[in-house]
């Protein structure tokens, strides 16, 4: 599956998010932005799973809503009646934002019960951390950057760890694993005056085709001109 995480601190929130758009065997479809933001409030949402986690995001970042916890608890009592659109959509959310109650925040919502800890169709309050992607060796935890002053730098090492790990669908276990994070990586900062978005990396992954995580191993590229050496001595 597509990857996110993301981390709240004293006076924000980060989060990271790919941009591949797939069908279950894992050929690309598309490669987008995903991540939709309030235009008046400091939150901002993101999904994977069935394509319906878009409109999904929409419909919640539509409600209305003065403040951030006036969201949050309208789009709780509206779950119980949106359940009857996306039942049969198997996707989850994650939203970011600053509560005026209890500042920097993630809520995560998942319409499938794939998750025990997770009740489906109810928006759980998940603290100051959270991440969906592929799960890494406590090794290769350990070899990533610290993210105690932000994502920014933890980025590409992180995506580029669970981007070469093929990922079990939970939607159609039966079927084998896919490498399913690519398109590009975005990163995403909510503070309670503004949220923005840069670009910190484009794959070569092309729409119509499987993602392949080792065809440009070795010097990456990133869209500002920089790099980031992987360790596996192969050139791009």
């Amino acid at each position: 599956m597509s990857a996110f995480y993301a981390r709240a601190y004293a006076d924000c929130v980060e989060l990271l998010t790919d941009g591949a758009m797939y069908v279950p065997d894992g050929t690309l479809v598309d490669i987008r932005e995903k991540i939709w933001r309030s235009a008046s409030l400091p939150i901002a949402v993101t999904g994977r799973g069935s394509a319906a986690f878009a409109a999904l995001a929409e419909t919640i970042l539509d409600t209305p809503a003065d403040t951030v916890d006036a969201l949050v608890a309208s789009t709780q009592a509206r779950l119980e009646r949106l359940k009857a659109v996306y039942l049969a959509e198997a996707c989850e959310l994650l939203l970011v934002g600053i509560s005026e109650s209890r500042g920097p925040r993630l809520w995560f919502v998942t319409t499938t019960s794939i998750y025990p800890e997770y009740e489906p169709f109810v928006l759980h309050d998940v603290g100051s951390e959270f991440g969906g992607g592929n799960a890494l060796a406590p090794e290769e935890v350990a070899n990533l950057p610290s993210a105690e002053n932000g994502l920014a730098e933890l980025a590409m090492p992180l995506f580029e760890a669970m981007r070469r790990k093929p990922g079990l669908n939970p939607t159609v276990p039966h079927l084998p694993g896919v490498y399913g994070i690519g398109g590009h990586l975005d990163h995403t900062v909510v503070t309670a005056s503004e949220t923005s978005t840069t670009r910190l990396h484009t794959w070569a992954d092309v729409v119509g085709h499987k993602i392949d995580p080792f065809a440009d191993v070795g010097i990456i590229t990133h869209d500002d001109g920089s790099t980031f050496d992987d360790g596996s001595g192969y050139d791009q």
